[in-house]
């Protein structure tokens, strides 16, 4: 099991390094494909704990950092350096499909993942249970699975609202279309 695990990671790894290299750099200011810079502005999540990064505007850590996300054809591949939930910087990697696109709004899912969460695991349920869903070399490296579910907004032509979505938390932030 372990290695199915392993080499899961592995190929999702792949695709979201592969995806950002192949997808086309061609933007169109009318259209979602291209290049996104996110900056995270703000994150709520559903449940507290007292470990996580509180900030003066209450965001519970991801208000700092960037993402890069290339589009094309509905697909989305991310990169980039953020702030996770305890005020960790975490690398991102991840993977999304668009659901619902329209001139001023775009709905999409991704998964991937990112590293750095070490406090996560310091709780031991929470690392009992990421120990026995995640590859062995992803837990002890303190990965994090992520899925998200992300609204995209257009203000201007090429700056937007964004809001991501996820089974723990909410984070918002603003989007600019290079």
């Amino acid at each position: 099991m372990q290695t199915i695990k392993n080499i899961l990671l592995a190929l999702l790894g792949g695709l979201i390094f592969l995806g950002a290299m192949l997808v086309g750099t061609q933007a169109n200011a009318q259209s979602w494909d291209g290049t996104h810079i996110y900056a995270p502005q703000y994150t709520k999540h559903y449940k507290g704990s007292r470990m996580y990064s509180v900030k003066a505007n209450g965001s519970e850590g991801g208000s700092e950092g960037f993402l890069l996300t290339r589009s094309s054809k509905g697909l989305h591949f991310t990169l980039g350096i953020m702030e996770n939930s305890y005020g960790d910087f975490s690398r991102y990697g991840m993977f999304g499909v668009s659901l619902k696109e329209t001139k001023y709004f775009q709905v999409s899912a991704h998964i991937g993942y990112a590293n750095n969460y070490n406090k996560a695991y310091y709780i031991e349920r929470n690392s009992d249970r990421l120990y026995k869903y995640l590859p062995e070399s992803m837990a002890r490296e303190s990965y994090m699975p992520l899925f998200t579910m992300t609204y995209k907004h257009r203000i201007t032509k090429n700056v937007g609202i964004q809001v991501n979505i996820s089974p723990s938390f909410v984070n918002t932030g603003l989007y600019v279309q290079l």
